[in-house]
């Protein structure tokens, strides 16, 4: 492809300059022409603006395909942690069955750890640092709650990811 005189005779600033000034193509085409005693056509302009919107079309069309590509690994990151959420508090469901609270102590810290890391991850807020204390009797019950708060941040990050994905086009 033929290099556009534009370009090639450094006139891409004072192009960008008279269409931002709202002249016509054929107005830019007269003004660059004069200006630079070179022969500057309607289409020499047309072809450059062209090519322009046609670049940041694709460089907005990476950026939103990398933007995905973000937000995909940190879906798969989340999901990993969830995962490792769930391992643990089954940990300490088998170890309470079996009456070792201790493990199932050492478990539901690991959970907790665990959605801490989460929560830092999706940029929720911590509050002031208090120390944890567990109930070793009402395990099931913490157990059944934080697989719900967990099944609702996930509903919110899928979402999240939805508007993320294309905000513009509807579901």
């Amino acid at each position: 492809m033929r290099l556009n005189n534009i370009i090639k005779f450094n006139l891409e600033t004072r192009t960008k300059e008279l269409r931002d000034q709202g002249k016509t193509l054929d107005e830019i085409s007269e003004i660059l022409s004069v200006e630079s005693k070179l022969k500057i056509t309607k289409s020499t302009v047309f072809r450059y603006f062209e090519a322009k919107d046609r670049e940041a079309v694709q460089v907005i069309e990476k950026q939103d395909k990398l933007k995905a590509r973000v937000v995909e690994a940190e879906i798969s990151t989340i999901e990993k942690r969830i995962d490792i959420i769930d391992k643990f508090l089954d940990i300490a469901k088998d170890a309470k069955d079996h009456k070792d609270y201790r493990s199932a102590v050492q478990a539901l810290k690991g959970a907790t750890e665990a959605q801490d890391s989460l929560d830092a991850r999706i940029g929720k807020l911590k509050g002031k640092e208090s120390g944890t204390n567990v109930n070793i009797f009402n395990i099931q019950e913490a157990m059944n709650g934080a697989r719900e708060q967990l099944s609702s941040r996930i509903s919110g990050i899928a979402a999240k990811f939805e508007e993320v994905r294309d905000p513009e086009q509807p579901n």
